[in-house]
């Protein structure tokens, strides 16, 4: 019987299943957001003391707290946002799970798998991260994880893993 925890990987991987390689999307995905609230911290504090000249110091305090719990809201989501993307790459399936509070799983079984392909963007090529798009066979489809950082390294553990199964499959 698995433990009640607050860790959702848990419940998300199957009894005989394990975990062979996990990531997160590229840093990048959190922090280009993250900078861009950290301008807008900057602008705030160098000019809306400007934009508040007259206005009475309550007013002015009530403004700065709301105006800086907004930002520090909005990088917490986006921060939180990235934690909650994780793929996981186990011994039986891939899976793509996502969710701050709910939770969208995707999987496809490895035994499934027809095609793994690597595609970079010129940004991705610079900072080495790129999207996966895995194909598979029968009513699967494909998942394409976003943003992968090395995704040509998480690719060959994909192949390497399959070949692992069929190898295991083959001797029986």
């Amino acid at each position: 019987m698995r433990k009640n925890t607050l860790n959702y990987t848990v419940f998300l991987i199957l009894p005989d299943e394990k975990v062979i390689f996990k990531t997160h999307p590229h840093w990048l995905v959190f922090a280009l957001p993250e900078a861009c609230i950290g301008i807008l911290v900057y602008l705030l504090m160098k000019y809306l003391p400007f934009l508040l000249e007259g206005v009475s110091p309550d007013l002015a305090l009530k403004i700065w707290i709301i105006l800086g719990g907004a930002l520090a809201f909005a990088g917490a989501v986006i921060f939180l946002g990235w934690l909650c993307i994780n793929y996981y790459l186990t011994n039986l399936r891939l899976i793509d799970e996502r969710g701050i509070i709910g939770k969208r799983i995707m999987s496809i079984p490895l035994k499934r798998i027809q095609d793994v392909k690597c595609q970079f963007g010129i940004w991705g090529r610079i900072f080495g991260f790129g999207d996966l798009e895995i194909e598979s066979a029968g009513t699967y489809g494909k998942i394409i994880f976003h943003f992968i950082p090395s995704p040509r390294e998480f690719k060959e553990k994909i192949i390497q893993t399959i070949k692992m199964i069929q190898g295991e499959l083959k001797k029986v």
